[in-house]
């Protein structure tokens, strides 16, 4: 593979898993109970919007190759939303449920964007430093909805 379809193929992987986590906010907010809405769903909103500012920020890399952007989320994304969904309905803490998903979301988050910034390291260093720096902006937001979730 050419150093440019690299850059792209990386680009649109971390575009797609913020699509991801773009959809998974929303599917959250939509199963927070009414007592949470005020405060969880502000929360949700500031961490759905800062997923959509990592891909703006992306978008100028690929205008540069002339590559259009990932628009779709991961198969693996939309069944874990389906599996939200089926949580939320049997579990006695709508709230809990919901927090345990966003946490396993973040944890795949991090996971896939680790892999996406080693590989941008070796192959596409001009890259990478934007990836690491959307990823320590990320790891705040995981580390406040894994206290959330253990409260």
């Amino acid at each position: 593979m050419e150093h440019s379809e690299r850059k792209i193929d990386l680009l649109n992987q971390a575009i797609e898993i913020n699509n991801d986590r773009v959809a998974g906010y929303q599917k959250a907010i939509e199963l927070i109970s009414n007592e949470q809405v005020g405060e969880l769903q502000s929360l949700f909103n500031q961490y759905k919007m800062q997923s959509e500012q990592f891909i703006s920020e992306i978008q100028p890399f690929l205008a540069n190759v002339g590559a259009p952007m990932e628009e779709g989320t991961k198969v693996s994304g939309k069944i874990f939303r389906m599996w939200m969904d089926v949580k939320s309905l049997v579990s006695p803490s709508t709230d809990q449920a919901v927090l345990e998903s966003c946490e396993k979301g973040e944890d795949e988050f991090k996971s896939t964007y680790n892999d996406i910034l080693e590989k941008a390291m070796v192959d596409c260093p001009e890259i990478a430093d934007l990836l690491r720096a959307q990823l320590a902006q990320h790891e705040s937001a995981h580390a406040h909805i894994k206290e959330l979730r253990d409260r």
